[in-house]
């Protein structure tokens, strides 16, 4: 091939490389979108463990952990309120932490204020968990005390 050739076809490589960034950020934008298709629905549950536990929820019935959903998201202001506010205090904890003098009464003071708002957290849980259990019939309260053994029992196998 002729230097002139070469020099003629310089701009191919670079081409293919921009070619090549644009189709794997089109498939990274359409692998996203399908990986995240559902990722509220993900996130909601994670809200859900995370205020009840994952053996009380995994335990209700189906139409009874939806409904649980829903109440979750009846209440996603406090509980957004609540994450935020001790993503705030964490961060406070990091700089009391750093903090040259250090101060054990301020790590002390925030750590009561993450375990306040946990409980907060927690009590709603509790709450919403207590409500549909009282919406449930004699039968549908023994099910699920049954599906909930069971779930402890798997727990309980799998530590030892």
């Amino acid at each position: 091939m002729s230097e002139e050739q070469m020099k003629s076809r310089r701009w191919l490589l670079p081409l293919l490389f921009v070619s090549l960034a644009v189709n794997l950020l089109i498939a990274g934008i359409v692998v996203g979108w399908l990986a995240s298709h559902g990722g509220d629905r993900r996130a909601e549950h994670r809200t859900i463990r995370g205020l009840v536990g994952e053996p009380f929820l995994r335990a209700l019935p189906d139409e009874q952990r939806r409904a649980m959903l829903r109440d979750v998201m009846r209440e996603a202001p406090r509980i957004r309120e609540s994450r935020e506010s001790l993503r705030v205090r964490f961060d406070a904890f990091l700089d009391a932490l750093r903090a040259d003098p250090y101060d054990p009464a301020i790590v002390a003071n925030l750590l009561k204020e993450q375990r306040d708002a946990a409980l907060a957290r927690q009590d709603i849980g509790e709450r919403l968990l207590l409500e549909r259990l009282e919406d449930m019939t004699t039968e549908q309260r023994e099910d699920y005390a049954a599906a909930l053994e069971r779930s402890f029992r798997r727990l309980r196998q799998r530590d030892n």
